[in-house]
């Protein structure tokens, strides 16, 4: 009698944010949503509710970088400037009021780098935005991690859409 192998990933992710890889973490990559619902009540049943309706999600990705690249953190902290000159680096971040995140956004894939994961493992975000609040501890214990917040935006032109999981170029009727 064969056993059946069971599919229960564990490892680390790498996360591309649209050209920039985020490939070198400490602590894990966290994917998570939040789906808000309004219980539906009427006098009759009192607090039991009759239907539950949708009223949104939200998804958010965290990514705790351990590298200090400037260039990458440049690309997860909106509203900032980037400048070298060959030798030496800076990242010069603005505070300014009314910054528009969702100008910013593009696409997020959270990719395992298990040798053995395909597209299927995947969860790509089309409209991710940067939020970009990085804590620094600076000690003789720990690494310093940049913890990196993407918050995932509907895409309006395709229905909605908040996140794929699995290969996202799977089209309904395809071939399989």
């Amino acid at each position: 009698m064969s056993q059946e192998t069971l599919k229960v990933p564990i490892g680390p992710a790498t996360v591309e944010y649209g050209s920039t890889i985020f490939d070198i973490t400490k602590g894990g990559v966290e994917f998570e949503v939040t789906t808000n619902t309004k219980d539906i009540t009427v006098d009759q049943y009192g607090d039991a509710p009759i239907d539950t309706v949708l009223k949104g999600r939200i998804c958010n990705v965290m990514v705790p970088f351990a590298l200090h690249d400037l260039a990458k953190l440049a690309d997860a902290i909106p509203n900032s400037k980037y400048t070298t000159d060959g030798t030496k680096s800076k990242l010069e971040v603005y505070g300014d009021a009314g910054f528009r995140l969702l100008k910013t956004a593009k696409p997020l894939i959270i990719k395992p780098t298990d040798p053995d994961a395909t597209a299927d493992d995947w969860i790509t975000v089309p409209l991710a935005a940067a939020l970009g609040d990085p804590k620094y501890t600076f000690n003789s214990d720990n690494e310093r991690v940049a913890q990196l917040r993407f918050v995932g935006y509907p895409d309006t032109t395709n229905k909605g859409l908040l996140y794929v999981l699995g290969d996202e170029t799977v089209v309904e009727g395809g071939a399989g």
